[in-house]
């Protein structure tokens, strides 16, 4: 859980003499780093959730610190300090209004405080907080690895989570190359303030983790709440709009668990459900709509799946070979509109006579009669792993 703006406000304000000048709700927001800024080109260089403080140097000119807050809400930046007194005694009022329209905060510290200071001491914070979430991540790895019951992994999560409470994890993998790092880390941010510790605001109140696998992301969230079950899948790819309009983000969706020990098996369900959403390109997969490719997804060993499809496929693939048949395509029509001949021709543009004939050669072939239910799903399942190896 990431640094957010109003915790380092409610713990410096006396220090640093700080005032909320406008747009207080936008307060409950992630805080990736502090700049100085008397120039307004740089906002062009910020990567989101930017803090910045200004002494307002150039509020002379006209309409500038109104561009400044608009270009930094339109960079999803964090907020904005302004070192009152010398260059500006009071805050226009048509930035106040702009900013409580928009919720994008406004502090003031007087001239006496030193920038300097209070820039230190926030940076240390956000590093301090980066070194605690490497250790929290590093307790939910040890917990989804099986590894729970280490007195040390339960006191480090123990202070900030219910862990007899409900846990959920959402494996989440992107598509991404060494020069989308860049647009993953916002991402990342923007996946973050979806969530909120103010009560009462229209962010998601639920304490999370995120940890950094090898080649994924893994979202746990402890306990909850039920209205944002059918949102929160929604929310998580709008975070990822970029990738997912390239057709490069998959969300996978563990089940919900009671107490921390059985976290693992909601995380080795969204990570199965994350490779039927990458396996077959469907942007987001829920563990429990997956049906029989439940099973499918969890076997390890995805050599023996293609040996079995190759086995029960084989002969008939082998027949089309060597006669430019399609012998293999009719099958799968046969099954998918339950042997109805009429429905397969329709299917398949064919006369239902030529189907038929075509059907007998596969039964011969086959050495099946594939007249029922039980028959057809050995064929069934080995279309099933041939999807998935697509």
């Amino acid at each position: 859980m990431a640094v957010r703006f109003w915790e380092m406000y409610e713990e410096t304000r006396e220090q640093f003499k700080l005032n909320i000048v406008a747009g207080k709700a936008g307060m409950d927001t992630v805080v990736s780093w502090v700049h100085m800024l008397e120039d307004e080109t740089i906002v062009s260089r910020f990567h989101g959730e930017e803090l910045a403080i200004t002494t307002g140097m150039k509020a002379d000119q006209p309409d500038w610190l109104l561009k400044v807050v608009r270009e930094m809400s339109q960079e999803d930046c964090a907020g904005i300090i302004i070192n009152t007194g010398m260059y500006l005694e009071r805050i226009p009022e048509e930035v106040i209004e702009w900013c409580n329209e928009h919720n994008f905060p406004i502090l003031e510290m007087p001239w006496e405080i030193s920038i300097t200071e209070l820039i230190q001491d926030y940076c240390m914070r956000i590093i301090d907080q980066k070194q605690f979430e490497k250790k929290i991540s590093n307790a939910f790895r040890e917990v989804i690895q099986g590894r729970f019951k280490e007195a040390d992994v339960r006191q480090v999560l123990g202070e900030r989570y219910d862990i007899e409470g409900t846990f959920q994890a959402f494996c989440i993998y992107v598509k991404k190359t060494m020069e989308d790092e860049l647009s993953y880390n916002q991402a990342v941010i923007k996946l973050e303030n979806l969530f909120g510790l103010w009560k009462g605001n229209d962010k998601i109140n639920a304490s999370y983790g995120l940890i950094r696998m090898e080649d994924f992301l893994v979202l746990i969230l402890n306990n909850r709440k039920e209205k944002y079950y059918t949102e929160l899948p929604e929310l998580i790819l709008q975070s990822f709009a970029a990738f997912s309009r390239e057709k490069r983000f998959y969300l996978g969706i563990g089940p919900r668990v009671i107490q921390l020990e059985n976290l693992p098996t909601s995380y080795k369900r969204a990570r199965t459900a994350m490779k039927m959403s990458l396996g077959t390109g469907r942007e987001m997969v829920d563990f429990e709509e997956m049906g029989f490719f439940k099973l499918l997804f969890s076997i390890e060993d995805t050599d023996i799946l293609v040996s079995y499809a190759y086995e029960i496929l084989g002969p008939l693939e082998e027949y089309d070979l060597s006669h430019g048949s399609a012998y293999v395509d009719t099958l799968r029509s046969y099954i998918k509109n339950d042997r109805s001949l009429i429905r397969v021709a329709e299917d398949t543009f064919t006369h239902r006579n030529t189907v038929n004939y075509r059907i007998q050669n596969i039964k011969r072939i086959l050495k099946c009669e594939l007249k029922d239910s039980e028959e057809l799903f050995p064929y069934q399942v080995a279309f099933y792993i041939r999807d998935m190896s697509k």
